[in-house]
Formats: C-alpha cells, sequence, structure tokens
C-alpha cells in the first residue's frame, strides 16, 4: 500500500449571536444557580477545520478536525441554555453543565470532533490502510490538541477545558441504529485516548489541560 500525509488546509467560519430578553433570564438564572458573572457573551468566534488528505492504492480519506473555541464559558453555557429554554429540567442542565465544565474556574472552553470523507465506500478500503490512516489521525490529533492550532496562533493554556461529542456511525456497517451505537462508543475511546473522560447522560465528554499542558479527564 502506497500511504502520503498531506495537504493541510485550515477553513473559518463566524456565528453571531444577537442579545435579546432571553439574555436578561440566562443572566437570572445564572444568580439563582449562586455564578456572579459579569463577562459578557461572546459566541464562538471561529470554527477552525483542519483537513488532512491520506492518499491509498485505489482511493483516498480526508479526516476533518475540528476546534470551536470559546472565550469564556459563559457563552458556551449560553448556547445550552438557548437549545433547552423550553424544556422544564433547564435550570438542572444548566447547572449540572456548569459543574462538568468546571464553571467557577473562569478559563476557556473549546469544543473538538472530527469527520471523514472518502472517494468509496469505507469497507472498501482495506484493514491495513484503515489502520494506518487511523494511527496516522490519532497522531497528528493528539500533536495539534497539545500544541495547537499553529498557524492560527490557537495555543493551550491550563485550566482549558475540552468538550467532544463522540457521535459517529461504525465506517463498515452504514447508518443503522446499531452501526451508531458502536461508532459513538468507539470514537468515545479515541476520545479518551486525548485525555478526555467517559461520556456522560448528556452525550459529551470532558477534560482539562493542567499545569503541564496534560489533558486530564473531567
Amino acid at each position: 500500500m502506497s500511504y502520503n500525509n498531506h495537504n493541510t488546509n485550515y477553513q473559518v467560519s463566524q456565528v453571531l449571536i444577537r442579545p435579546s430578553q432571553n439574555r436578561i433570564k440566562f443572566e437570572r438564572l445564572l444568580k439563582e444557580l449562586g455564578y456572579k458573572d459579569q463577562s459578557p457573551v461572546i459566541p464562538k468566534m471561529k470554527k477552525m477545520v483542519k483537513q488532512t488528505n491520506y492518499m491509498c492504492d485505489n482511493g483516498a480519506m480526508a479526516i476533518y478536525l475540528f476546534f470551536i473555541p470559546y472565550l469564556n464559558k459563559k457563552s458556551y453555557l449560553w448556547l445550552e441554555f438557548l437549545d433547552h429554554q423550553n424544556s422544564p429540567d433547564l435550570k438542572e442542565r444548566i447547572k449540572t453543565l456548569a459543574k462538568r465544565i468546571h464553571y467557577h474556574e473562569r478559563t476557556r472552553l473549546a469544543e473538538i470532533g472530527w469527520e471523514a470523507k472518502y472517494t468509496k465506500q469505507p469497507y472498501e478500503f482495506s484493514l491495513e490502510e484503515r489502520k494506518k490512516v487511523f494511527f496516522s489521525f490519532l497522531r497528528e490529533a493528539d500533536h495539534t490538541l497539545h500544541y495547537g492550532f499553529d498557524s492560527l496562533d490557537i495555543k493551550p493554556r491550563p485550566g482549558d477545558v475540552l468538550v467532544g461529542k463522540p457521535q459517529g456511525v461504525k465506517i463498515n456497517q452504514g447508518f443503522t441504529e446499531s452501526s451508531i451505537e458502536l461508532g459513538t462508543r468507539q470514537r468515545a475511546l479515541v476520545g479518551k485516548k486525548f485525555g478526555l473522560g467517559s461520556m456522560y447522560d448528556d452525550g459529551f465528554q470532558y477534560g482539562k489541560y493542567d499545569r503541564d499542558l496534560k489533558i486530564i479527564p473531567l
């Protein structure tokens, strides 16, 4: 098998959030939970996507490692509030999430994840090809998470929190319920290799950089 790793590209997108009446409710809820936080709600400013192409004997794969930074944890809680503002358990959701991301520590937070595209059906690649691509991706993703997106000057700091949602299908079993369940479990194991903790009932994994910039599970 011939195998090359090349052509790394970066893309950036931006989402704007306008103030609304919901913001007043959100601020009140934080105060009810005991968080006196006057910092502004800042949208997730950039979605960074690092694309790496892997050339195999009879096809190619592209893996996209994405990274969505939040300049403060309040902004992350705000989006959770918007997603569940009509839920009867909204207060408990925000309370639980605030604890999981160590909200009392006013550090940054980022979502991470990865996606893949193929020039042919995933199961048509040999097991050897898939294994080589997988382990190469693990090395590259681990390096990026520990040293940052160099060309965009994004570097981790002690106390930063990482959030990952390990959702996906088993690449050689199609889009079935069992395939999604197995694929999600496998992605959760990959997240643990990076230092994230076990998947919670909200479907997410959490980790935090220690003072040596090692990711420890939350």
